[in-house]
């Protein structure tokens, strides 16, 4: 219950969306560990409250900083049949929490791109102090179904695909999720520095597979409730479609759930491949904005796919090296945050009375 005039404290204050609804002295901490901290109590409470117990600004939310709408309220008065318009002013949110999960395609072709993608970790979060003061990345990789005819399933084949190369390369996979959200950039190219490539037999890839585990498996990746959540998959070729999982037997429609043990996706020789709409409804649903960073030559593929994902980016880069891969996250980025999306969550409020003249009008 709320402590004295403080009507920010309270354990029934889940999220932060109630919380500023409390009023505009209210703060909201989205630190990640501050409610581990010994007397962190809640999340919510004066700003000044939170500051003291270890919360610092840059991890505080309140009015001020919140996207700010005007006018919040607006009465209307016209005829029957009648329109009206009227102007709502958006201010953007400052420097908000970013959550960047990296989901790249290791066939043998994108070994180069593997190499450029060791770079990224430290350049991109220096670059992106400008829009965001929290920056967090995650990575995971695939390649494709497991199974025949998608890889060579001969025995000595399966653990080394690249076996013709007198190379060691590792197994094919649909998804394997390597390293959870983290702030640490050091551990994130430590963790792209020990990647290696594989291989399969066609030339479509799983990437949609992979994306959805990536976007439902929300505990294991480490999803933050309150960032901004971008979805980057990196393929220099096209992706497996719904029903393509047929030429391989595999005839059960995907169930739209997580399946990961081991940080392994366990579902990928059982379950065909999402449809575009039901990639679509869990990129909604999770609040996840997907990218995709492809190669000149499969652009024309991308786009079409693009326009069945709402909130998805295409990258149309020649090359990925580090600077492209930055500038395309910095672009998609503004563009997520300079296009606001207004829309209504339940019909206006209408209420009827009579004029001095009799006419019937309407105040919204």
């Amino acid at each position: 219950s709320p402590v004295g005039d403080n009507l920010c404290s309270s354990a029934l204050i889940t999220s932060c969306k109630e919380c500023l609804r409390r009023g505009p002295q209210c703060s909201w901490c989205f630190k990640e560990d501050f409610l581990e901290e010994a007397g962190a109590g809640h999340r919510c409470d004066l700003q000044v409250n939170l500051l003291r117990r270890g919360c610092g600004p840059e991890f505080t939310e309140n009015s001020d900083v919140k996207v700010d709408v005007n006018a919040t309220v607006v009465d209307i008065l016209c005829a029957p049949g009648s329109e009206a318009s009227f102007v709502v002013a958006v201010k953007q949110l400052p420097r908000y929490p970013v959550d960047l999960y990296y989901l790249v395609d290791v066939s043998a072709s994108m070994q180069e791109n593997l190499d450029h993608l060791k770079t990224v970790g430290v350049a991109l979060s220096l670059r992106m102090t400008e829009y965001s003061s929290d920056l967090w990345l995650g990575f995971g990789s695939f390649v494709d179904k497991p199974v025949s005819p998608y890889i060579n399933v001969h025995p000595t084949k399966i653990n080394n695909p690249c076996s013709d190369y007198e190379i060691r390369c590792r197994p094919a996979h649909g998804f394997h999720h390597v390293l959870s959200m983290t702030g640490n950039m050091s551990e994130f190219t430590r963790v792209i520095k020990r990647q290696r490539i594989s291989g399969n037999m066609d030339t479509p890839e799983g990437g949609l597979d992979a994306m959805l585990q990536a976007t439902v498996c929300q505990r294991a990746v480490g999803w933050r409730p309150e960032a901004k959540r971008l979805l980057l998959l990196m393929t220099d070729q096209p992706s497996h479609l719904a029903l393509d999982s047929r030429l391989a037997g595999i005839v059960i429609p995907h169930d739209g759930l997580c399946h990961l043990e081991n940080n392994v996706y366990t579902g990928s020789t059982r379950m065909d491949h999402p449809s575009l709409g039901q990639l679509s409804d869990k990129l909604l649903e999770n609040h996840i904005h997907s990218i995709f960073a492809v190669e000149k030559q499969q652009y024309q593929w991308y786009e079409e796919l693009v326009r069945l994902l709402p909130g998805s980016y295409l990258g149309k880069i020649g090359f990925f090296q580090s600077p492209n891969l930055i500038d395309l996250v910095v672009d998609s980025y503004k563009v997520r945050t300079q296009l606001p999306t207004l829309f209504s969550v339940s019909k206006p409020a209408m209420t009827k009375r009579k004029t001095e003249v009799g006419k019937e009008t309407a105040a919204v």
